[in-house]
């Protein structure tokens, strides 16, 4: 035996010595080991969390010859130390480099624990190949994988992500219905954002970078990006110009839509009324390229803008005339808005146009001073407008101020009249009708401040401050004449007697029933009503109602900081509503139910003058109040025609 040969054998003695000496030492780790813990009881770590592994899931993975310890190499024996090194995919796979770059990889080395690693979007043992349908990396489970971070509320706030449920909107969107159609090679998330080199729409090498759109977009819409480099747009980008149109802004982000759908933003209906006025109505960036505005305003005041606005779907709009990707100023002579050019594209909806249609500018508005033949038609019309309908409102006015004068003066005079009212009920009535206008102007003032007459009323601070005190003086006087109505039904013996009037019997309720079965020609007779008809009723008791509901919800925002040490903001918002919309009603009651009653009555025509004078016609009185005229009176009303009108 040699020398070499005595040296094999003292190695392989000292390693079966050694075996026997380390009883416990095992030549590997086989995955059969792994699972007598891992795949049969629920194991947890020390921070709770679940480490248990189905086999049959893990034997389906693209790792199911790898072995456990291909990834999990700090396990040499059976049990292991509890505390692994964390898996290191690089060993493997070369994208790993590429990740490391990425806003995600960059975030991760920073020790930021929401960011995502390789098992939260492929997994840990169930990773499949991205082709397979159940892989979370499928473009089929793309959204919800990357959901799981992008649309955490929670999460996109403490990162300060500027895109909202990304996921959710993709859902809507024309490449997710393809998708989920059988399309798999239609965009999902990885085919605009990467792969692994995923970098924050501001950085230069991302992918949504809005320089970099149109080669993004361009790897599914090759054609469309051609022709897109080829227009204004596409060149203005290609400059460098940041206020340049790119795909997503005429397209939108996550939520693409086919243009024959409705709710998309190139849809017929939308490119000419939002999408293409979002730049070429802004004035700051227009005025920056010297290019006119007010184009969108043209449009809609022509029978283009005005058919579309009524629901047409074969009216022209923007892209109708001047192009979709290929859109070309008008000097340029591939240009469809060109002048040699316009015929044709006029002619793709008109079959005779001719020169003529290619006369004068297309985009006009009669107020723009450059179109002084609009002008001039625009200002004699104005004038002849004025003059004509300004006569025909001062010769009717004046008829009209001659029957309510004559009228006025009748009531006034005595002659032929009752007293209807006392001195202190006309008055209050006054107070009652000035306070609340006053009410209605200076509080719809505040809600509605861009109106122009609030505008026009209250100019500034100042007028803003004195808004507040003739609001709250004018709230003032409602709850003094309130009282003092209050006072007057209840204390008086006048009073009391006119409360019984007021009062609400069963007999109010059927004479609203009599009353619209005959107006409607069910019934040959009107009701006959007393001192108050039902109307009259239903509008004191509101009345009421109204003022308390105002008053309480007004003194609770008046003195907001008193009732905010007792109740919380959420009572005062309702109570700020409840103003807001009792404002409404009180206000179109007194519009629709009192002025009519009051005005527009053809019986009562052209005024009521007894909230004036206090005192009302023999034939009113008959007509109205036939069972009062009878009390008061003792004389029979008749049958008059006009009983209950």
């Amino acid at each position: 035996m040699n020398r070499f040969s005595g040296w094999m054998v003292g190695i392989c003695c000292a390693v079966v010595l050694g075996c026997f000496a380390i009883p416990e030492m095992v030549w590997a780790v086989e995955d059969a080991d792994c699972f007598q813990c891992h795949g049969e009881a629920d194991i947890k770590n020390d921070a709770g969390r679940s480490l248990y592994v189905d086999a049959k899931v893990f034997a389906a993975s693209v790792h199911k010859d790898n072995g456990c310890v291909s990834c999990h190499a700090d396990i040499t024996e059976v049990p292991h130390n509890p505390k692994l090194k964390t898996v290191n995919c690089g060993e493997c796979h070369a994208e790993q480099e590429e990740y490391a770059k990425s806003l995600h990889g960059l975030a991760l080395a920073k020790g930021d624990k929401d960011v995502a690693s390789c098992d939260d979007c492929h997994g840990k043992h169930d990773i499949r190949a991205a082709k397979d349908p159940l892989s979370s990396m499928s473009p089929v489970n793309q959204p919800a994988t990357c959901g799981k971070c992008h649309s955490n509320p929670e999460l996109v706030a403490r990162h300060m992500i500027s895109v909202q449920h990304p996921s959710d909107a993709y859902m809507q969107s024309t490449h997710a219905k393809a998708i989920l159609a059988g399309n798999l090679k239609a965009a999902s998330c990885s085919s605009c954002h990467g792969t692994h080199s995923m970098h924050s729409s501001q950085d230069t090498d991302s992918s949504v970078n809005r320089m970099n759109l149109p080669k993004t977009c361009g790897v599914c819409h090759p054609a469309v990006v051609e022709e897109y480099a080829k227009s204004i747009h596409g060149k203005a980008l290609a400059e460098g110009i940041p206020d340049a149109p790119t795909c997503y802004d005429c397209h939108g982000e996550h939520d693409i839509e086919a243009s024959e759908n409705t709710g998309s933003s190139v849809s017929r209906e939308n490119v000419s009324r939002s999408t293409c006025p979002r730049c070429h109505d802004d004035e700051r960036v227009m005025k920056r390229y010297g290019i006119e505005t007010m184009r969108s305003a043209s449009y809609m005041d022509s029978y283009h803008g005005m058919a579309s606005a009524a629901g047409s779907k074969v009216v022209a709009s923007c892209t109708s005339c001047h192009g979709v990707h290929s859109i070309l100023p008008s000097r340029d002579s591939a240009s469809s808005t060109n002048m040699a050019n316009l015929v044709k594209t006029c002619g793709k909806c008109h079959e005779n146009a001719n020169e003529n249609f290619t006369t004068g500018q297309v985009h006009v508005l009669p107020s723009d001073p450059k179109q002084k033949a609009l002008g001039i038609v625009r200002l004699i019309y104005i004038v002849l407008i004025v003059l004509t309908i300004g006569g025909m409102t001062f010769h009717n006015s004046l008829i009209m101020g001659r029957h309510m004068l004559g009228k006025f003066f009748q009531e006034l005079r005595g002659k032929d009249t009752y007293k209807r009212f006392s001195l202190g009920q006309t008055m209050g009535h006054m107070v009652l009708t000035v306070s609340f206008i006053t009410l209605t102007i200076t509080g719809f003032a505040l809600r509605y401040p861009d109106t122009w007459w609030a505008q026009a009323i209250f100019v500034g601070d100042y007028g803003l401050a004195m808004r507040g005190v003739i609001h709250r003086a004018a709230a003032i006087a409602l709850v003094a004449l309130s009282l003092v109505n209050g006072i007057y039904l209840v204390f008086t013996k006048s009073g009391r007697e006119e409360f019984r009037a007021l009062m609400m019997w069963p007999k109010d309720f059927f004479d609203v029933l009599r009353n619209m079965l005959y107006v409607v020609g069910l019934s040959k007779t009107q009701p006959r009503f007393g001192r108050y008809s039902y109307v009259e009723k239903f509008e004191y008791w509101g009345m009421w109602w109204g003022t308390f509901v105002m008053v309480v919800t007004g003194f609770c925002m008046w003195f907001v900081n008193i009732f905010l040490k007792f109740l919380p903001k959420i009572v005062l918002d309702i109570m700020a509503l409840i103003h807001f919309y009792e404002a409404w009603l009180a206000m179109l009651t007194i519009v629709v139910w009192h002025l009519y009653y009051m005005i527009f009555d053809p019986h009562t025509y052209p005024m009521n003058w007894s909230w004036i004078t206090g005192r009302i016609t023999e034939e009113d009185f008959k007509a109205r109040h036939p069972l009062e005229f009878e009390r008061v009176t003792g004389k029979d009303a008749g049958d008059d025609p006009h009983h209950g009108a």
